[in-house]
Formats: structure tokens, sequence, C-alpha cells
């Protein structure tokens, strides 16, 4: 069953996120949230070098939408998420969420799975994924 949570200015996505899931014993789960963050870490994967492109903003950014999973990877909750972050023009910046700071808060819904799910490192992509 699904629980909200609100995570308030200050908090450190993706940390209380994965937080959230070791407190409540969440292994695997579905994601989904809005609000507003104030600096921002995105990354953009390059599959030609198997590396993300990292990209920052320090503004404050409504959270149109942050989808994603936990899974575990090492035995330990691990956040795997992309967002839509709108500015204040009303442009969005976008892609895979490294690291953001939550203001002035985030609803964040969490909805375990009925599976267990693991990721594990992957030589062709370079990417840890679900096995």
């Amino acid at each position: 069953m699904a629980k909200i949570y609100s995570l308030k200015k200050g908090a450190v996505i993706p940390d209380a996120i994965v937080a959230i899931a070791q407190s409540e014993g969440v292994k695997s789960a579905s994601i989904q949230s809005i609000g507003g963050v104030e600096s921002l870490k995105l990354g953009y994967y390059n599959s030609a070098t198997k590396k993300y492109e990292e990209h920052s903003y320090e503004e404050f950014m409504e959270v149109t939408g942050l989808i994603g999973n936990i899974a575990l990877k090492d035995g330990k909750p691990f956040l795997h998420a992309h967002g839509t972050f709108g500015r204040r023009d009303g442009t969005v910046v976008g892609g895979h969420l490294l690291t953001a700071r939550v203001s002035p808060l985030l609803e964040v819904v969490v909805e375990p799975t009925l599976n267990e799910v693991k990721r594990e490192f992957d030589e062709d992509t370079g990417l840890y994924v679900i096995k």
C-alpha cells in the first residue's frame, strides 16, 4: 500500500527518500514526487562514453514530476529517478536525478512492489540494472 511523505526544506534527495525506504523496511518500490528544489544536479547518460554528463542548477525550480523506483543495490535501498523541473519563465529542465536540495517541501509517494528488485552491474551498459 502506498504512503505519502513530506520532505522539508534542506532535505537532500536521494538520501532522504532512501532513508524513508530504510526506516519503513521498503526493499522495492515505485516513487513519484512533486514540490520544489533550490539546487539540482541532473545527469544525461552518454551511451558512447558510458558515463553521465552532469548539469548543475542553483535556482528555485518546481518539481513538475519526479518518478522512479527503489531497488536493492549491494543489499541496500537505492533510488533511480528521472524528473522535470520548472523554471519561473515556464521552461523546464529534465533528466536523471543525481542530487537535489528540497525547498520549500517535496511530497513523495512511495508504493512498495510485490517483488524484491535487485540491481547488478552490467558490463555492456556500464550501469547498475535491474536483474
